[in-house]
């Protein structure tokens, strides 16, 4: 039994002992509603201060990440047009680097990428961490069923084989 609801038959006995005045009990009726109340006054009133701050919370992020990003992008445009008016990479001091190229994969590449459920260019750690989780899952010798074995080689197969296609890209 809660500490409140014991709290409460505790003070209902105290009210019935003191004596049978009906104009106590009303008081103490009217005191008690007033109070629950409050109490639901002030917990919707908290309530609604957590509401509004949590939007207000909201925007202040959503305001600083488009600042971030309007920076960001100013930036770019501010090195983008330093490194045409510099000549490019012929103009350019050897101190300044080239503008960033995303890598491209050949299709192969980010089949096997996909295949073990990972974003093309992720580093080879990580693709041997998935491998490994892969082949602990789908590992022929956990199966019994001849069906189910099949099964498992031809994943546990095509795994390695993906695993090796990344490999082999990443270390030429």
């Amino acid at each position: 039994m809660s500490l409140g609801r014991r709290l409460g038959r505790l003070a209902r006995g105290f009210v019935s002992n003191v004596g049978g005045d009906d104009r106590l009990d009303e008081r103490l009726r009217e005191r008690v509603r007033p109070l629950r109340q409050r109490g639901e006054t002030l917990k919707n009133a908290f309530g609604a201060a957590r509401r509004g701050f949590a939007e207000e919370w909201r925007a202040a992020e959503e305001r600083s990440a488009k600042e971030e990003e309007k920076q960001a992008h100013e930036e770019r445009a501010s090195a983008d047009a330093s490194w045409r008016v510099s000549g490019g990479w012929r103009g350019a001091a050897s101190s300044s680097s080239p503008p960033f190229v995303p890598r491209r994969y050949p299709p192969e590449v980010v089949y096997a990428y996909h295949r073990l459920g990972l974003q093309a260019g992720d580093p080879l750690e990580v693709v041997n961490r998935r491998r490994r989780e892969l082949v602990k899952r789908h590992h022929p010798d956990r199966f019994v069923e001849p069906g189910q074995r099949a099964r498992a080689e031809r994943l546990t197969a095509e795994i390695n084989a993906s695993h090796d296609r990344i490999e082999r890209h990443l270390l030429k």
